[in-house]
């Protein structure tokens, strides 16, 4: 079985997991992978395993999901701009 990943980055999503993201080439195509990773059985942060929830995603489709990302942004933040208005 074929699995290449090269980790571009990883950030703590609590004490307890973080969201890893990589490139990874399975059976000749190349996916971005999103996942979730949790502290492995002694407690140490560098020995993390994965976990099922996560998202695979052809690359062709990284454009899309960087779109859809951009739009929530924007969505938040014209949320948070009313609500802060509403306050005043």
């Amino acid at each position: 079985m074929e699995n290449n990943q090269k980790i571009l980055t990883e950030f703590e999503k609590n004490n307890f997991e973080s969201i890893r993201v990589g490139l990874v080439k399975y059976r000749g195509n190349k996916y971005v992978d999103l996942r979730i990773w949790v502290l492995g059985d002694q407690g140490d942060k560098d020995n993390r395993l994965p976990t099922r929830k996560g998202l695979r995603l052809h690359v062709e489709l990284l454009s899309d999901l960087i779109q859809a990302l951009q739009k929530a942004k924007g969505l938040i933040r014209k949320s948070f701009d009313k609500s802060s208005k509403k306050k005043s």
